[in-house]
């Protein structure tokens, strides 16, 4: 028996601290979208007589006004009396209404913390004809031990609404960031923004009066008799929490499409574009899985019910003990013959060497090519004879010193590598290549004073022009041994076959990550059954 008892209290200065959660500002709006269509469900059956007669959907407005820097949500759900309204308030205390997507109790309150310093809420329930407005001034309640001030107004018996409106914001609101915000929310009330099978759409949602529609339907492939590579999974039990979704194969994807989307009560945790990617179908070393087909045209979703823990800021699930291990080996199964297909089956053509795309790059291109500076280099060219090339390499192969050289790559055993980098001149070649002085040592020497190199921008386009310097040093040493000239037909031949092993390593490595993921499961499962 315990001498003494504590009580373990929360104190005001939490809901500042709140403001240091780690919400995106996406997962923020969809707490006040929760609790709206939370609502609805709770009172789906008053509620839809109500907007039947009305004429109207479940309706949440998104507002982001720049010029008086406030937020506001607001809703034609049933509406807070002025004891709901109260309870709501309260931290951690889930109320009567507190289930399925708001079943925390935490959401407005932290949500409209972290988005800004000042809130209020305003509300009407149906048939009330009272209008309540609670003002929270977060600095103040905090650190001043201030209060909340309820106000009461008279409105006609027929309204009911919810609006919460957030000043002092915390956080800068880019035109581009509520792009962003819109992607979100449409994939994660996929759901309630698609016609049900009435035709009728259960949620119309807006930011800033532009609607937000359902993202489009996922574009399957189709097997050698044209049926859809898309299919329902079996429903699964996890520790008595039940599991079921599709997966499917797309026709185009990206890396951004790939993965199993997680919904709990038919809103989204985690999905596009990160959705969850499991190692051992996936492969790869970080959460995105391994730039491969796979992880480009492989999707599905899962259906996880409510007995499956989310994160405070409900962007992510908690697996608890073994459930993500038994999940990822019912996908495992599940999904070999739609690994193995998209593997195989190659689209048309990627999305980034599609005819538009080219054509767009080409065309983009048009002044750079016919420009006067251009067309006066190239017809004023002249080339010194090849001999000459020859001992102009070899001299800058004898002038490097230990410095310059940056990588040795040793590939096979009569070939190797050297990559330099040598400040040499501004009117001395962009690439050297060169055989050294010992056997099978071949150079690549990059110009870092060359005019073009100051012209790169990008880390992509510098990674690729090394990546394409060493591609081309092993074709030319290459066609070099197997021919004894070289030839530019030859070269680029001898490179295409080289090219092609680019994209054989990276599915290798995957299929050999998935098939460790896969061992692994295996062991452990075994290892609980014994």
């Amino acid at each position: 028996m315990a001498d003494f008892e504590a009580e373990l209290s929360i104190g005001p200065q939490a809901i500042d601290a709140y403001s240091r959660l780690s919400y995106s500002l996406w997962f923020a709006m969809a707490e006040f979208v929760d609790n709206s269509t939370q609502s609805r469900l709770n009172y789906d059956s008053l509620l839809n007589d109500i907007l039947k007669q009305e004429g109207a959907p479940l309706t949440v407005e998104i507002v982001h006004n720049r010029q008086t820097k406030e937020v506001s949500i607001e809703d034609n759900s049933i509406g807070m009396n002025k004891e709901s309204l109260i309870a709501s308030l309260k931290i951690a205390q889930p109320t009567k209404d507190s289930k399925g997507r708001s079943k925390y109790g935490m959401g407005m309150k932290t949500a409209a913390c972290w988005l800004g310093n000042k809130w209020k809420v305003v509300t009407c329930e149906y048939g009330s004809g009272q209008e309540w407005t609670a003002e929270i001034d977060v600095d103040a309640i905090a650190h001043r031990d201030a209060k909340v001030p309820l106000t009461l107004k008279t409105v006609d018996t027929s309204s009911h609404y919810t609006k919460i409106i957030i000043s002092g914001l915390r956080r800068v609101i880019q035109k581009r960031t509520e792009e962003v915000i819109m992607t979100y929310l449409s994939a994660m009330y996929m759901f309630d923004l698609r016609a049900d099978s009435e035709g009728k759409v259960p949620l119309k949602l807006t930011y800033n009066g532009q609607e937000i529609l359902a993202p489009n339907e996922s574009d399957w492939d189709t097997d050698p008799s044209g049926k859809p590579m898309m299919r329902k999974l079996p429903e699964i039990s996890i520790g008595g929490k039940k599991v079921s979704g599709w997966l499917g194969v797309l026709k185009k994807g990206g890396r951004k499409f790939g993965g199993f989307s997680l919904y709990q009560n038919d809103r989204q945790i985690q999905g596009f574009p990160n959705a969850w990617k499991p190692r051992a179908i996936y492969g790869g070393v970080d959460d995105e899985g391994a730039n491969n087909l796979i992880s480009q045209r492989l999707t599905g979703v899962l259906l996880l019910d409510g007995g499956f823990v989310v994160s405070h800021t409900k962007d992510a699930v908690l697996f608890q003990e073994d459930e993500e291990d038994e999940i990822e080996q019912f996908l495992v199964n599940e999904s070999k013959d739609f690994v193995n297909y998209a593997v195989r089956r190659r689209g048309p053509r990627g999305q980034v060497w599609s005819k538009e795309k080219v054509r767009d790059l080409v065309e983009s291109m048009r002044d750079e090519f016919t420009s006067a500076e251009i067309k006066d280099t190239i017809n004023s060219a002249a080339l010194p004879p090849v001999e000459v090339i020859i001992a102009n390499n070899q001299q800058q192969v004898a002038a490097l010193s230990p410095d310059d050289q940056i990588a040795r790559l040793d590939i096979l055993p009569d070939l190797t590598i050297v990559v330099s980098v040598k400040e040499v001149s501004e009117w001395e070649p962009y690439l050297t290549l060169a055989a050294g002085a010992e056997a099978g040592i071949m150079h690549v020497i990059i110009n870092e004073l060359h005019p073009y190199y100051q012209s790169l921008e990008s880390k992509d386009a510098a990674d690729e022009c090394v990546q394409q310097y060493i591609y081309d040093a092993v074709a030319e040493y290459k066609t070099s041994k197997l021919i004894g000239r070289l030839n530019p037909d030859s070269v680029r031949k001898l490179k295409d076959s080289v090219l092609r092993s680019r994209s054989l390593r990276i599915e290798n490595a995957a299929a050999d990550t998935r098939a460790r993921a896969e061992a692994d499961l295996l062991s452990q499962s075994n290892s609980t059954q014994t």
